[in-house]
């Protein structure tokens, strides 16, 4: 059971937190127009289609949650289903996970700024989620460490279980690059030192922070966590963040403003979730998720080193 904690002591029972964690963002708009004002109108439109990219999985969210609802509204012969559909709680606690949403998905797409021209990777975008999930976790300390899993100590007999499956992971995608290459050497790609670096630390941490961290801790405050699977109590929270997980990796948005579709890509993002959600709950810490996180594109780095 998680330790209980104020309802102000939440962003779910605070508005507080809303504005500054919006700064960051507001602060990279605010540069580009001191910098080159002339880009203003490129800067707006990223940041439109952002939003739009942001509303369609808010979308995916608001779907995901009413058929969770209706799943179980035929499952229970009680009230609790109607009772939690009605709370106000349960949609509060969507709307937080929306802005959420909105926040990454802006923070990831805005136009960046010319001192990370020099990079290949989009780092400005990791970094902008990087500090307002700072932000969000310095306002809400207790929370962050009790319920978004942000502390090291993980739960009691959760090592073994959860080495296993980071380790499995990063060799099953080493030996599947590997394999991968050696029936199409065309298939084989350079990895430098950058890729690596991106593939091993920010980009994968801010996405465990704020999907398995701060969203499935928030949704899961409302849906509760009733089933226990290997040994990790899980609830609906787990599938909507991975089902809207995965939804944002089927449909992409570059930094041109180009949508494509990737349904293999949202499909292993769905499944992923699913197991980053579980190794999360198992643990008690983003960490181990964070970790797992990077096991398939690493492993993937590792398996091109080795065969090259």
């Amino acid at each position: 059971m998680r330790p209980l904690t104020l309802p102000g002591d939440r962003p779910t029972g605070s508005a507080r937190w809303v504005v500054p964690v919006a700064v960051p963002i507001l602060a990279v708009f605010a540069a580009h127009v001191l910098i080159s004002p002339e880009r203003t109108g490129s800067v707006l439109r990223s940041v439109g289609a952002a939003a739009a990219w942001g509303t369609m999985l808010i979308a995916g969210l608001v779907v995901t949650v009413l058929a969770a609802r209706a799943v179980t509204a035929l499952r229970s012969r009680s009230g609790r289903a109607r009772d939690l559909a009605s709370s106000p709680a349960t949609w509060i606690a969507v709307a937080v996970v929306a802005y959420f949403i909105l926040l990454t998905s802006v923070a990831g797409r805005i136009t960046p700024l010319p001192f990370f021209d020099v990079f290949e990777r989009h780092w400005q975008g990791k970094v902008l989620d990087l500090v307002w999930l700072a932000i969000l976790f310095a306002m809400f300390r207790r929370w962050a460490k009790t319920e978004a899993g942000l502390r090291w100590r993980i739960r009691s007999g959760s090592a073994a279980p959860a080495w296993i499956a980071i380790g499995g992971v990063f060799v099953l995608f080493i030996a599947l690059t590997a394999l991968a290459v050696a029936t199409d050497p065309s298939a084989s790609t350079p990895v430098g030192f950058e890729q690596v670096a991106f593939n091993a630390t920010i980009p994968n941490l801010t996405e465990e922070l704020i999907w398995r961290g701060a969203m499935l801790a928030v949704l899961d405050r409302v849906f509760g966590t009733p089933r226990s699977v290997l040994g990790a109590k899980i609830g609906w929270g787990a599938v909507v963040t991975a089902v809207v997980f995965g939804l944002g990796h089927a449909i992409l948005l570059d930094q041109s403003g180009a949508w494509s579709l990737n349904i293999a890509g949202g499909l292993f993002a769905l499944v992923m979730g699913l197991a980053l959600a579980w190794i999360w709950a198992r643990t008690g810490s983003v960490w181990p998720a964070f970790l797992l996180h990077c096991a398939p594109e690493l492993g993937v780095d590792v398996g091109m080193m080795v065969v090259s």
